[in-house]
């Protein structure tokens, strides 16, 4: 019961993997182009731990409004410099879907990157882990699969 938990578990973590690796990127196809405005760049602990010094992380808070004048706020993540996030408050274009839009990103961050393919393979190996360990027959069934042909066999 607990390994089926396990894998379970397992899978549920690759699906999400698998969306949010997707869902970004499609963004750029599927989503709404609007204008949104950048409200807060505010810089988050301190230096990253990194081979390249002068590092930080900055978190950048954004909102937009939908046609029926709904504001939807939204946040991202970049890594800068001590004195910069090399982003400016203003105006900046957001991409939405139109059924969901709390699903949203800058449309800087729609692009592809190797992050979302590594987030899509991520994805993909947990979950055919999880689907070959649990079809694999272990050595002792297999030998025990065996001696019970071979007995069966012999008897008729």
């Amino acid at each position: 019961m607990k390994k089926v938990l396990i894998n379970l578990l397992l899978v549920f973590i690759g699906i999400a993997l698998l969306l949010y690796g997707a869902m970004i990127p499609l963004l750029s196809v599927i989503g709404i182009r609007t204008q949104g405005e950048i409200t807060v760049i505010r810089r988050e602990g301190g230096e990253r731990d990194e081979a390249v010094p002068n590092r930080y992380s900055y978190s950048v808070g954004y909102e937009f409004a939908l046609d029926d004048g709904t504001i939807i706020c939204g946040n991202t993540k970049v890594i800068g410099n001590a004195y910069s996030a090399d982003i400016s408050k203003g105006v900046a274009p957001v991409r939405y879907l139109r059924g969901f839009p709390y699903i949203n990103a800058l449309e800087a961050d729609t692009e592809f990157s190797i992050g979302t393919i590594i987030l899509l393979v991520a994805g993909a190996f947990l979950i055919v882990f999880v689907i070959r360990a649990g079809t694999k027959v272990r050595p002792k069934e297999r030998s025990r699969k065996k001696k019970l042909n071979s007995e069966t066999s012999t008897r008729r």
